[in-house]
């Protein structure tokens, strides 16, 4: 019967030792063993202890425990044998306890690379501490560097090691790949694989410096890592570029003349983390918060219907553009980040003995990080869906159209790299070349279609056929490079097991996407706005090297174009010393490191270059002009008043045996568009609205007073009009409503107008009278004009909701008013008006998703199959 005897001088974990007969040396030396933690010795020991037959059931019982404890610890380091064992001990309850339980469940829910992934870890550690009850983040940093690329990890190291303390900062990944590819490090864990294993160097205790880790951070690490996410840890590990160090002793405007590619490309890489960072949900700020419901419920209620129509879709495709663009960003930090967890990838291979299966963990970090990705193609979708419905002049085409390509690029150029390569994926290089072939419009572009010959593959056309009503389903050279998209797809999906779809195909076709919101955006594009959106473009990424090189070249060009023409010499020399001025401090600046007068040269280079600026533009200023942009509008036929007269007034009342038939008759106007021309006779206002009193009259008063002085305005005393009686009269009512109310909402008030007009008749005909109705939009104009004034007015003949006298063919036909202006009015300045009327409807709705659809097939099929 095994003894559980306690071994003095012995701290931590449990020992024991077995005692059976000559070959207890053995187990001895198998429980020795299975106490440093060797896997086989553990098996061993927890069978012997469930096997071994014991007289008392207590006995039995306690070696069961012990057996699954022994059974427990040899699992959790990745042995196979173990967990099957230990599942067996589960299913039956034999040695399962309430103090055990739950530790075997957690153990055999662990999957088998997260147990080899921790062991490593605590390989890692045990070769890193050397004792110690840490280690630092030098040190790991220093260890996953020998492993990456061993040959220059002391060079690079003592260099790194000197600017540790800086505050310029990169990822692990960069750092790598600056001095290896991805092929390497693949190359380097094939050999780990095959038992190689990187020689422990000799601890340097000088060199520990950073934070410090434990070896329960090192293990979570490791959880983590086996569960595709980054570590947190890799906070930490960030190390200092020398070339980015050297941009902090410069001054912000001089470092594009020293390191312009370094400048350059921290400014990418704190684009991509700024925008692309983690913890910034898009949908759940941008559509879930309740401030946005209730202003676009509070929208509704003050404005009505018109104004939803005009702002929810523009406002919506403006937010699905950004939207698209954030969780791009998204996308190239996830593969940077990627970058860095293959970098885990190689630390936790070599101290696995080549058992770990990093394929499997960077499959469950690309599935984690997948939600940018649908948060871009449903916002693509969204986008597609409204292009149709919006006013394109109000949405800047040309800067999307010069955003889309850019990103294009961008994502082509970070996506199509395979893993361990050094060569780009030419598959998905040949799928983008078969796209722009496939959709690129050729009939469009006057370059291609005047120079380009080459690139004429439009004929010969073998077949067109309109199918339905506005399909036109086309069989062309374009639609053959067409049809080999979906091929070539399937081929990029098919890699690695069907991996490749989330690898390969799904980026791509983010890359894909963005091509083709480049060549929807340019059919609404122009040359001017090309150009100001890539200068736009240009100026915000480049805006410091521009900045700096502008405070230099801005004061060379002023003195060069206001010097005296007539001596040259002197335009040169000054010329000279100006431009040479700001590199030769630069240079002296960057030699000496002498930082303390780096803002003195930053103040200058700025006051320089902006009086530079304002003394070149001054001209242009003085003599700029504002150009109003008229729009014509076609003329639209309209029935006119002699026609109407003759129809459905006095001379029809006299032929017809009663009103009523004229009446019947003309219900037919209903609708119909006037253009006439009469003089006013009298405006009174018909109804006054105001939703927003209506609702906040209903709150009570602790919740009403507030919202209405927060909304309205207190009442002002404004009673200097007219005679003393009236004044008098106005302050007695202002100090009623005061004393009854603090605040007023009359500004929210929507007013609807009724302009009577009297319209010219017949030489013996009475005088005909119209009724414009006109809504809140022409408050300006109905409170400015007066009886007598000649106007002209548009609009549509009513005939809904009216009555007697009001109905068409009575004596004051009702019109909706759509247009006024003056002809001759006692107000000179008086401008025209004209309203835009949109209504929402079930068949407009129907309408604009139709158009939606459209826009989503053409966007996915043509030109194989054309939607028009």
């Amino acid at each position: 019967m095994a003894g559980v005897v306690p071994l003095s001088g012995r701290s931590g974990r449990r020992q024991w030792t077995l005692h059976d007969g000559p070959r207890g040396s053995l187990r001895r030396l198998r429980s020795q063993l299975a106490e440093d933690g060797c896997p086989e010795s553990q098996v061993v020991l927890g069978k012997h202890l469930l096997e071994e037959r014991c007289e008392l059931d207590v006995d039995k019982e306690e070696n069961a425990k012990l057996g699954v404890y022994w059974l427990t610890k040899a699992s959790e380091q990745g042995n196979l044998e173990a967990t099957d064992i230990l599942r067996k001990c589960l299913a039956s309850g034999r040695g399962i306890t309430e103090h055990n339980y739950y530790d075997v469940k957690s153990c055999l829910d662990m999957s088998q690379d997260e147990k080899l992934a921790r062991r490593a870890a605590r390989e890692v550690f045990t070769s890193l501490s050397n004792g110690e009850d840490f280690i630092t983040t030098e040190q790991l940093q220093r260890r996953m560097r020998d492993l990456s690329f061993p040959s220059t990890s002391r060079s690079n190291y003592s260099s790194s090691n000197r600017s540790s303390q800086k505050s310029s900062q990169k990822s692990l990944g960069d750092t790598y790949r600056e001095g290896f590819s991805d092929d390497g490090l693949s190359e380097h864990i094939a050999s780990l694989k095959d038992g190689g294993r990187i020689e422990d160097s000799p601890p340097d205790w000088l060199e520990h410096q950073g934070e410090k880790i434990t070896e329960a951070v090192l293990v979570s690490a490791a959880a983590s890592y086996a569960r595709g996410l980054l570590p947190i840890v890799s906070n930490a590990l960030c190390m200092v570029d020398p070339s980015q160090m050297a941009l902090d002793t410069i001054p912000l405007l001089q470092r594009p003349f020293v390191h312009p590619l370094t400048s350059l490309k921290r400014l990418y890489t704190w684009l991509v983390e700024t925008i692309g960072r983690r913890g910034s949900p898009i949908f759940k700020k941008l559509f879930f918060s309740n401030v946005q419901t209730l202003l676009l419920l509070l929208l509704y209620c003050l404005f009505g219907t018109e104004s939803l129509v005009l702002f929810v879709p523009m406002a919506l495709y403006y937010l699905s553009f950004v939207v698209m663009v954030i969780a791009t960003f998204q996308m190239l930090q996830r593969k940077r980040e990627l970058s860095d967890f293959r970098v885990w990838s190689g630390l936790f291979l070599s101290y696995s003995g080549g058992n770990l299966n990093p394929d499997e963990a960077e499959y469950q970090f690309c599935c984690n990080n997948l939600k940018p990705y649908g948060h871009f193609f449903l916002a693509l979708f969204v986008n597609l869906m409204l292009y149709p419905l919006i006013a394109h002049q109000w949405t800047p085409q040309s800067e999307f159209t010069v955003i889309a390509v850019t990103l294009t690029l961008v994502t082509l150029l970070n996506f199509m790299w395979k893993d361990a390569s050094q060569f780009p994926d030419f598959l998905a290089l040949f799928s983008f070349g078969v796209h722009v072939l496939a959709k690129y419009p050729y009939e469009t572009d006057m370059v291609v279609i005047q120079g380009w010959r080459f690139l004429d593959i439009r004929v010969p056309t073998f077949a067109s056929y309109v199918v339905g009503n506005g399909i036109e389903f086309c069989l062309n050279f374009r639609a053959v490079f067409y049809l080999l998209i979906p091929a070539v797809f399937a081929k990029m999906a098919a890699r690695d097991g069907w991996r490749g779809t989330y690898k390969t195909l799904i980026p791509h076709c983010v890359t894909l996407s963005w091509w083709q919101i480049a060549i929807l955006s340019s059919q609404g594009a122009t040359w001017y706005g090309l150009i100001r959106g890539a200068l736009a473009l240009v100026g915000m990424v480049f805006f410091l090297p521009i900045a700096g090189l502008a405070s230099v070249v801005l004061p060379i060009v002023a003195a060069a174009k206001y010097l005296p023409e007539s001596d040259m010499v002197m335009r040169i020399a000054v010329t000279a010393l100006l431009g040479g001025i700001p590199f030769l401090a630069s240079w002296y600046l960057r030699k000496t490191k002498a930082r303390k007068f780096n803002w003195i040269i930053t103040l200058i280079q700025l006051v320089s270059g902006v009086a530079a600026g304002v003394f070149l533009s001054w001209p242009m200023i003085l003599e700029y002009k504002r150009e109003v942009d008229t729009s014509s509008c076609e003329a639209v036929p309209s029935l006119s008043w002699e026609q109407y007269q003759n129809h459905c007034h006095q001379p029809a009342w006299e032929e017809s045996s009663s009103k009523a038939q004229v009446q019947v008759e003309c219900a037919r106007l209903d609708g119909i568009p006037i253009s006439w021309e009469g003089y006013v006779t009298n405006i009174r206002l018909k109804s006054v609205k105001n939703s927003l009193g209506s609702i906040l009259g209903k709150l009570p008063d602790s919740i009403r007073i507030p919202l209405t002085c927060m909304y309205g305005k207190p009442y002002q005393e404004d009673c200097s009009a007219g005679d003393e009686m009236r004044q008098r009269v106005c302050r007695t009512i202002h100090e009623i409503k005061r004393k009854k109310h603090k605040c007023d909402l009359s500004s929210w008030n929507q007013y609807e107008f009724e302009i009577s007009v009297k319209m010219k008749s017949s030489l013996w005909g009475s005088n005909a009278e119209v009724v414009l109705l006109g809504d809140h939009s022409f408050t300006n104009f109905s409170l400015n004009i007066y009886p007598g004034d000649k106007i002209w007015f548009a609009g549509s003949l009513g005939n809904s909701g009216y009555e007697i006298e009001s109905l068409l063919g009575g004596m004051e036909p009702h019109i909706d008013l759509e247009e006024v202006g003056c002809l001759a009015c006692h107000t000179i300045d008086l401008q025209s008006y004209k309203r835009r009327k949109y209504e929402i409807s079930f068949d407009s709705l129907a309408r604009d998703v139709y158009l939606g659809v459209k826009t989503v097939l053409n966007f996915l099929l043509n030109p194989l199959v054309i939607f028009k």
